[in-house]
C-alpha cells in the first residue's frame, strides 16, 4: 500500500482518514482461517491502455483500419487480465466468535500472521473491520 509493501487490504493498513478516529474493540477467539484472494473492483484503465496499445500496434503495422480495430478489441481484453492479474493478493477469511457469543467473519490481507485459537481483537470503524492480535 503506498509504497510501504503493506496491502491496501491488511489489517495493518490505514488511510489519512481513518487515522485519530475511534474504533470499536471487540474480544474474540478465532474459530477458522480460509484462504481468499482479494481482487479489486473492475476499472477500464487496463482495458483502456491495452486497447490503445494494440489499436496503435496493428495500425502501425498493417496500415489497415480494420487490423487496427481487431488490435484494439484484443488489446483491451488482455489489459483488462493484466491488471486483475498484477492487483490480486492473498486474503484470508478470519471467522472470530466474540466474547459474547457473536460469530464473524472478516476477510483481509493475510497479514498479520493468524491462527485458530488465538485470542483477538476485531477493531470496526469508519465501515470497516479489522482482525488484530491482542
Amino acid at each position: 500500500m503506498f509504497g510501504t509493501g503493506v496491502p491496501q487490504s491488511s489489517a495493518q493498513a490505514y488511510v489519512t482518514t481513518q487515522a485519530q478516529q475511534t474504533q470499536i474493540v471487540l474480544l474474540g477467539t478465532i474459530l477458522a482461517i480460509h484462504k481468499a484472494v482479494i481482487a479489486p473492483a473492475s476499472t477500464t484503465t487496463g482495458e483502456v491502455g491495452g486497447a490503445l496499445a494494440g489499436g496503435l500496434a496493428g495500425g502501425l503495422l498493417s496500415h489497415n483500419p480494420l487490423i487496427g480495430l481487431a488490435g484494439a478489441v484484443a488489446g483491451a481484453g488482455i489489459g483488462s487480465v493484466a491488471q486483475t492479474a498484477a492487483s490480486k493478493q492473498a486474503g484470508q477469511v478470519v471467522t472470530v466468535q466474540l466474547t459474547g457469543g457473536q460469530v464473524l467473519a472478516i476477510t483481509q490481507a493475510a497479514d498479520p500472521r493468524l491462527r485458530v485459537g488465538q485470542r483477538v481483537q476485531v477493531l470496526q470503524g469508519g465501515g470497516v473491520s479489522r482482525v488484530m492480535p491482542l
